[in-house]
């Protein structure tokens, strides 16, 4: 009777193990589908707000004379009439404000040029594409605070942040501003590569950003395949030769050049 019940017990547990088996692939199928499916109705009925724009990155600059991020560079794209610039910025706690540098300290020596002063400056007469060095969950409220200080409401619908961090990203997106998910995925390694771009889309169905941004060297087939869907902005396009091989990709929002474009 005992080897019965014992028996009993192994039929009873292999059933339950092998239904929960059965429960956990279903689950891995129909999670990434239902996911690919919702992010690819994502923006269906939803008019993308910029479509082949040509920005400058960091502003119109020769390193020698006129330097990249710098009231100059950025005086520079204006007099050649572009309608876009990229800034890279850091949030100070310290001042409660944003610096305009690619990295602290300023590797030129170059006094501190605060993003509320260009704001000031330029207005609305740039698109601005902001990447934002330092967001995090600890600083998302102070920053989307300033950022809706510095920012009047005709230059708010103007301005696009980037970060890579998506949860605090997420906050300003829900805070009304435009927002680019700087997203980076592993090409080498199959698993790690489908678990991740399925994060990614996630990442971009819950938080309603305004689209993915990837360097041009990374931006390869896989890229625009996988994100078809969603507003792309991409960016260190160094020469008109690396700008044709992606100029008629679709669904394409900013091209961020690092060169004066000529079209």
């Amino acid at each position: 009777m005992c080897l019965l019940n014992r028996l009993t017990y192994f039929s009873i547990m292999k059933r339950r193990i092998l239904l929960l088996l059965i429960v956990f692939m279903a689950l891995t199928a129909i999670i990434p589908m239902a996911i690919e499916y919702q992010f690819n109705q994502l923006n269906t009925g939803r008019p993308n707000k910029l479509s082949n724009e040509q920005w400058i990155h960091r502003g119109l600059y020769n390193g020698i004379t006129v330097f990249e991020n710098t009231v100059a560079a950025f005086d520079s794209a204006k007099d050649m009439g572009l309608k876009g610039i990229e800034l890279d910025i850091f949030y100070i706690d310290s001042i409660n404000d944003f610096v305009v540098t690619h990295d602290l300290p300023n590797p030129y020596g170059l006094p501190p040029l605060l993003l509320s002063d260009v704001i000031s400056r330029y207005d609305s007469s740039y698109y601005y594409w902001f990447d934002l060095k330092n967001l995090s969950t600890e600083n998302q409220e102070k920053i989307t605070a300033r950022f809706q200080d510095i920012t009047p409401a005709h230059v708010k619908t103007k301005v696009y942040i980037e970060s890579g961090a998506a949860k605090p990203l997420g906050f300003l997106a829900k805070s009304g501003f435009n927002t680019i998910y700087w997203i980076q995925y592993n090409r080498t390694h199959f698993i790690k590569s489908f678990l991740k771009k399925i994060w990614i889309k996630w990442d971009c169905i819950r938080y309603k950003f305004d689209g993915v941004s990837m360097g041009m060297t990374l931006a390869d087939e896989d890229f625009f395949e996988s994100f078809e869907t969603i507003p792309k902005f991409i960016f260190h396009i160094y020469t008109p030769e690396l700008f044709l091989q992606v100029k008629n990709r679709s669904n394409i929002a900013v091209y961020l050049m690092d060169y004066l474009p000529t079209e």
